[in-house]
This record gives structure tokens, C-alpha cells and sequence, in this order.
């Protein structure tokens, strides 16, 4: 913490995450334990999964959830354009799907 203060920094709790790291078998070996972290007098509690720069990481290391979150906004952005496909006309569409082609 001291090394914060002299650079003029501050801890903002609601903003900070803790993840413990490791594989699942030394993960299970944490069950039980207290993993909170306190610094100061700011008490954070670990999770399983944190996003950090647009990567979706647990605690694996597995990127499991951010392939499931990428695939889910995928699926998304697909029944969205479905749904506008027959008001836009078949000419933008072919022009759409020639775009994804060349891809």
C-alpha cells in the first residue's frame, strides 16, 4: 500500500478484482480457505472469472467463458441480421454475404 500512496494512487474496491490462478487440482486444495485479500482496510473477495482488456479469464487459465461470451454476441449479431434480412431486400443481403466471402 505504501508503494501506492507515494505514487498518489488509490485502491478502488468496487472497481478491483482477485482471482486465484492455478490448475483444478491445486484449486480444490483452496476450498475451505479464506482467499479474501485485504489491503488496508478494503476487504475484496475472489471470483472465478475477471475481464480484462476485452478477455473473458478464469481461473484455469481455460478461456472457456470468453469463447462461450464471443460465441453467444456472435449468435447474436447473426439473429439480428436475420431479422432484417427480407425488410433490406435480397440485393444488400447478396452484397452482405459476397463482404463475409472475401473475409
Amino acid at each position: 500500500m505504501s508503494w501506492c500512496a507515494a505514487r498518489r494512487l488509490q485502491l478502488n474496491a468496487d472497481k478491483t478484482e482477485v482471482m486465484w490462478v492455478g490448475s483444478r487440482h491445486n484449486l480444490s486444495k483452496l476450498v475451505g480457505q479464506d482467499l479474501t485479500l485485504t489491503i488496508s482496510t478494503e476487504t475484496i473477495q475472489p471470483t472465478s472469472v475477471v475481464h480484462d482488456l476485452g478477455v473473458w479469464l478464469d481461473s484455469e487459465l481455460s478461456l472457456k467463458h470468453h469463447v462461450s461470451k464471443v460465441a453467444s454476441t456472435c449468435f447474436y449479431q447473426l439473429r439480428r441480421l436475420r431479422q432484417i434480412r427480407q425488410p433490406v431486400g435480397r440485393e444488400v443481403t447478396t452484397q452482405f454475404e459476397l463482404t463475409l466471402d472475401t473475409i
